[in-house]
């Protein structure tokens, strides 16, 4: 089984190396390395600090959450884990879920938690996030139509499909937790499926639809926190396209964004090459030139690389306290 993950990991990234290098081949290392030597250390601060605020905001929200559900964290070990994860699900292929999937076993293990209260927390802070990304697509893909001057058909149906199923996905959740009626159970008598007795997944649904209760302050600031992490990805956006391009206007920042989330979709290991060829792809169309979308993603890749590896040092960490954990549990039987 190890054989085979390492096989998928090298693989991966073989893959994304050589998309990486084609991508690059074809903008030329001329002009890349022209507009990087015009991105000075000052500039290269801001982009990391507002990377850094970002993180700080996504330990807040996870302990606002946890906070809800009647646990009080500090931050530095809710830190931990949230690093570890992003190392996960960064530098590793597996893609989204990998991440999530790890998260989940940290905050039960390291916090002596029932997989209900663990599943619960990322649930939570799953739609919370879906629920904000969704106006940021809408309106990153309103930009992009509008600031180009040719249709583009076949963006407008990736981007109607995408944003249409969120949508779809987001309304169905918010008018069954609205009624407090199971999604679960809808979901399996929609398909013609016996749910038999999950009583976990039951459990999770109720806490999740307790939270997302529109009467209550904790869903209002809880969609508060989100819109300020996503927002501030937003300005980081927008700094990096004024220093590369000098250009000041938000739209062109919104549209930049939603194709940066559209490449993380992509298992390649630091997404290389995939998040290069977002970045060709929408900096060409809105006449930023090719060459400042590759550089835009070197740089955007070099602060998340250093909070990788950052994350990369708790991974450790926590990989060894668990073990131990498991060696004297075996002890102790």
């Amino acid at each position: 089984m190890r054989v085979k993950k390492v096989l998928v990991f090298l693989f991966s990234f073989v893959i994304g190396l050589g998309f990486f290098f084609l991508v690059v081949e074809w903008v030329g290392w001329k002009e890349i390395k022209e507009i990087l030597f015009a991105f000075s250390g000052w500039k290269g601060s801001v982009i990391l600090g507002i990377t850094l605020l970002i993180w700080l905001i996504n330990i807040w929200k996870y302990k606002f959450i946890f906070k809800s559900q009647g646990y009080n964290f500090s931050v530095w070990s809710l830190g931990e884990i949230l690093f570890a994860s992003f190392a996960v699900a960064y530098l590793f292929p597996t893609a989204y879920f990998g991440g999530e999937a790890f998260k989940a076993y940290a905050i039960k293990k390291k916090f002596f938690l029932s997989w209900k209260i663990s599943l619960t927390i990322i649930a939570i802070e799953k739609l919370l996030s879906a629920s904000v990304i969704f106006l940021f697509l809408v309106a990153g893909a309103v930009s992009f139509l509008s600031l180009n001057n040719f249709p583009l058909k076949n963006f407008g149906i990736i981007a109607l499909v995408l944003i249409g199923g969120l949508a779809v996905g987001l309304t169905i959740f918010y008018f069954r937790s609205f009624k407090k009626e199971s999604i679960l159970k809808w979901f399996f008598r929609f398909f013609g499926v016996k749910s038999g007795k999950n009583h976990l997944a039951g459990e999770i649904e109720k806490e999740v639809f307790r939270f997302f209760d529109f009467r209550k302050k904790l869903i209002w600031k809880g969609l508060g926190i989100s819109f300020l992490k996503y927002f501030l990805a937003l300005i980081r956006c927008w700094f990096l396209i004024l220093f590369l391009k000098g250009e000041i206007n938000i739209l062109i920042a919104l549209a930049v964004l939603i194709f940066i989330y559209l490449a993380y979709v992509f298992p390649f290991p630091a997404k290389m090459g995939s998040l290069e060829a977002a970045q060709v792809f929408v900096f060409s169309s809105l006449g930023l030139g090719a060459a400042a979308g590759v550089t835009f993603s070197f740089i955007l890749r070099g602060a998340e690389i250093l909070i990788a590896l950052f994350g990369f040092i708790f991974l450790v960490k926590l990989g060894v306290k668990f073990f131990l954990q498991k060696q004297v549990k075996k002890v102790a039987l």
